[in-house]
């Protein structure tokens, strides 16, 4: 066995890991800024210098401007903008601090869980690997790396099941109220646990049940109070529940027109009605979707390959999770029963509820950022399968098969480093809005010779990126945009949004110039380019190709 002593040293270095992989360089890479990290960056800011979000709603916990999402990681980033200026870096520190936490709390989750009777040691080994793997996670370090609201919510889930498994032992009810408290702090983050938590929590009081009848009463009142309630009044609001409307998998017409399209295939074969209604239905459509995208998030191209989505976060040619680590999980996942039950039934329910949230959606299907907080059952049980294996085997295998999962280990790590360092630089840079940190300093060093700047909105929502990079004071754009229905392309101060991809062009036919002198006009880097529209200036991508055109009025 390891050298108990030891721990605590090799803790700190794996925190080191965790600390360089996600910390270094973090304001440049991932290069370009996604226009959601912008749209919590800048309410961020927003509530920072005025108290109040883009919309002007005092410190709320879900904001208007970003289809009424939750605020709380924006609340998280306000320190680091205060501190370091609003920024790629401050906006995603949030993010890989509380990434770091979360390698420290599945160390200390795991000890709990697996620290007791013969096996007591082993809680301290398995929670070293199981964080040590969870530091060099694709999965979690891609979105640690990132604003994004599910870095927080895993190290809160994470922290909440570590507070109860200690509540079990210690029998301190502080410890159970601070549980469901740190379980509902996650409802302000994101949507995901606002399906995970109201089926996970229960199943976790089942798993490791409270041993007197004043503390089972006070879970179920906590339980109803920090999760249903504030679930129930979210899905009964119109505004707070439109982005799960919008991303729904019932808000989306594509089963209805599947169903149709089967009917009318019947019809032309003179099936009678009723019989088509049987097959054909929305039951039996909506629920072969959703058992579609259940599934997908469990096969081995999304775990393992680089065909997860959202493509903004894909790193090419890395999968989520090592390949090395699969027999390890296999093995985890069927020997850990023997020596305990009960933290195995827990990983396993962990797993198997994550990816239901998903399930209901349309869009980015199967999605590794809506079901981030899967990752520490799965490295824990991975964690655990090395380390039974480890102790199974004898001392020649031992020597020689550790070297090779050693070499495996390392050069899996090693390729990863390199692709996300290197490629990722340069690979599909369209996804992640690459482009507009250049054109808006351009675009802002240009405009005191112009009377304004038209901008296409053509490559996304480009208004976010003005105010973002721009630093544009909130109290100002408040007052030049009221009553503001599109936050994406709302134009304000010098700045107009233009539907058009090419908002100065000479038409082909007419001849006829759109567009007017002494003004600067942003084009899609597609559109042609014909006197007497001359080209400014040019905004390239990192892989050298061209997003934008900045043009005017040629005069002369």
């Amino acid at each position: 066995m390891m050298n108990i002593k030891k721990t605590p040293v090799l803790i700190v270095a794996v925190v080191l890991v965790a600390i360089v992989f996600r910390l270094y360089r973090l304001g440049d890479i991932p290069v370009g800024l996604h226009r959601d990290e912008a749209f919590l960056g800048y309410n961020a800011y927003s509530i920072l210098k005025t108290g109040r979000d883009m919309s002007g709603d005092i410190l709320p916990l879900h904001f208007e401007s970003f289809l009424y999402s939750p605020g709380g990681y924006s609340y998280a980033s306000i320190p680091f903008i205060a501190m370091f200026g609003l920024s790629a870096f401050s906006v995603r520190l949030a993010s890989a601090l509380f990434g770091v936490a979360t390698v420290v709390g599945v160390y200390g989750m795991v000890r709990e869980m697996l620290s007791n009777g013969t096996y007591k040691s082993y809680g301290k080994f398995v929670g070293l690997v199981s964080s040590f793997l969870l530091a060099v996670s694709p999965w979690h370090i891609n979105l640690s790396r990132t604003a994004t609201e599910n870095t927080v919510v895993t190290f809160f889930i994470v922290t909440g099941v570590w507070l109860y498994v200690l509540f079990i032992r210690k029998r301190r009810l502080l410890l159970l109220i601070f549980s469901c408290l740190v379980f509902s702090i996650t409802l302000t983050l994101y949507q995901a646990p606002r399906a995970f938590l109201p089926l996970f929590v229960p199943v976790m009081f089942f798993i490791y049940p409270v041993r007197s009848a004043k503390a089972g009463l006070l879970a179920v009142l906590l339980y109803i109070v920090f999760i249903v309630l504030p679930v129930v009044y979210i899905l009964r609001s119109p505004d707070l529940s439109l982005r799960i409307r919008t991303v729904g998998i019932f808000g989306n017409g594509e089963v209805p027109l599947l169903i149709d399209e089967q009917i009318r295939e019947d019809g032309v074969n003179s099936v009678p009605v009723f019989v088509a209604r049987v097959f054909h239905n929305k039951l039996v459509g909506y629920a072969s979707a959703i058992l579609t995208n259940y599934t997908d998030h469990f096969s081995y191209r999304f775990l393992f390959t680089d065909e997860a989505k959202p493509d903004r976060y894909h790193i090419p040619s890395q999968g989520l999770l090592y390949v090395f680590m699969l027999p390890f999980l296999v093995y985890g996942a069927a020997s850990m029963v023997k020596k305990y039950p009960r933290p195995w039934l827990l990983m396993l329910s962990w797993i198997v509820l994550v990816p239901i949230g998903s399930a209901l959606t349309f869009d980015d299907v199967p999605n590794m950022q809506r079901i981030l907080f899967m990752v520490p059952p799965l490295v824990i049980l991975t964690a655990y399968g090395i380390v039974e294996m480890y102790y199974r085997t004898g001392p020649a295998l031992r020597l020689y098969g550790s070297g090779i999962v050693a070499m495996c280990a390392l050069y899996a790590i090693s390729s990863y480093a390199h692709a996300y360092v290197i490629h990722q630089v340069v690979h599909k840079p369209f996804y992640r809005q690459e482009g507009y940190r250049e054109l808006v300093s351009s675009v802002t060093n240009l405009l005191p010779s112009y009377e304004k700047a038209v901008v296409t909105n053509y490559e996304s929502a480009p208004a976010i990126f003005f105010l973002f990079y721009n630093t544009y004071d909130p109290s100002m754009f408040r007052e030049q945009t009221a009553n503001v229905v599109d936050y994406d392309r709302v134009s304000f101060g010098p700045y107009e949004f233009s539907g058009e991809e090419c908002p100065l062009h000479v038409d082909p036919e007419t001849k006829l110039l759109t567009g007017g002198s002494n003004i600067l006009y942003v084009n899609y880097a597609t559109c042609p380019t014909a006197s007497p529209v001359h080209v400014v200036r040019t905004i390239s991508r990192g892989d050298g190709t061209d997003v934008f055109r900045i043009v005017d009025v040629d005069n002369q």
